[in-house]
């Protein structure tokens, strides 16, 4: 795996904007907040000219949004990009994207979550260049930064091993979608119980790590783009995915999760994550938990659910490419992460 390099304090962070931009005042106010709070804790940043910009659901073309990207991805000034936004077609970036060679170059740190992990999934399974599934710009825009967010930051500001622990409490209602409370921190409302969809007690698994938010990933099936077998296939210590849903239905997920099984993705699995999600709705007698067992029934690995990770929060810092274990104890789970 290609790691990049630790990032320390007065490196330049640079944004942009890989799917949606920000056009909103609200939006732009994070934006804004987000560079004065990474500004005051020892960062520079810098922005590309997509990044205030929205038409049909985009900042620019495909093509725009892969050079932009590129742009930064070259500058040998940055050594950590975020995104700023997810949204909805960052897809139309891998032709474009696709062209240039990012193999050879000094990798950088590429960070993002919902429509952006798949530019982080493309980006690690084809050049094996660790990638971090963390928040979006927007998590660093509000009044200051959370903890959780800041792990992210601290996590590849240093070589040592990363741990971190299930968290106590997460936020079921989002107060950041209501009005006036757009920039406050998570209300942090329901505890956090971590389920095992076999029932036993106590597991630990351990492996390389990959994976994101499904509801994007599928699109990759079946297209050029997909180098998700090639990827696992090299790696003797076998994989652990970690797998979240944004917004499909039961149904919708169940459909995505069997043709990734199908495609092959799990040949290689020595244990599946499944972030937490508010879409678990049951449709007819098909239960969420039925979508799970259809999925992953047979291939006799642990599969964990209701973890610290998607658009539910607070979540977890993933490392893509990096070499994890996880236990999981009664409703707890703790994951390691080393970069090797």
């Amino acid at each position: 795996m290609n790691f990049p390099g630790i990032l320390e304090k007065r490196d330049t962070i640079g944004i942009t904007a890989t799917s949606s931009g920000l056009t909103r005042e609200t939006d732009v106010i994070k934006l804004e907040n987000a560079i004065k709070n990474l500004n005051d804790i020892g960062y520079k940043v810098i922005e590309t000219d997509n990044v205030r910009k929205s038409e049909k659901l985009v900042s620019s073309s495909g093509e725009k949004r892969a050079e932009e990207f590129y742009s930064l991805y070259t500058n040998h000034d940055v050594k950590y990009i975020i995104a700023a936004s997810g949204g909805e077609f960052l897809m139309e970036m891998l032709p474009y994207l696709n062209k240039y060679q990012l193999e050879g170059k000094n990798p950088k740190w590429v960070q993002g979550f919902s429509d952006t992990s798949l530019l982080l999934y493309y980006l690690t399974t084809k050049y094996n260049i660790a990638t971090i599934h963390g928040s979006n710009l927007g998590g660093y825009g509000r009044k200051e930064i959370h903890s959780s967010y800041i792990r992210s930051i601290e996590i590849i500001s240093s070589e040592a091993e990363s741990v971190q622990e299930s968290y106590e409490m997460y936020e079921a209602i989002p107060r950041h979608w209501q009005e006036g409370q757009e920039f406050e921190l998570p209300n942090l409302d329901t505890k956090v119980e971590y389920k095992n969809l076999y029932g036993e007690k106590k597991v630990q698994f351990a492996g390389r790590l990959i994976g994101g938010c499904m509801d994007v990933l599928k699109t990759l099936i079946g297209t050029p783009y997909d180098y998700t077998q090639k990827f696992c296939n090299q790696f003797d210590e076998g994989m652990i995915w970690y797998l979240e849903n944004c917004e499909m239905s039961v149904t919708d997920m169940y459909r995505a999760l069997w043709q990734m099984r199908e495609a092959g993705w799990f040949k290689n699995a020595n244990g599946v994550l499944i972030g937490r999600t508010r879409s678990k709705e049951t449709v007819h007698d098909f239960s969420y938990e039925d979508a799970l067992h259809a999925t992953f029934d047979g291939l006799e690995i642990p599969v964990i659910y209701d973890i610290d990770v998607g658009h539910v929060d607070l979540q977890w810092t993933m490392i893509n490419g990096s070499l994890a274990e996880f236990e999981y104890e009664e409703g707890k789970g703790i994951i390691r992460q080393r970069f090797e």
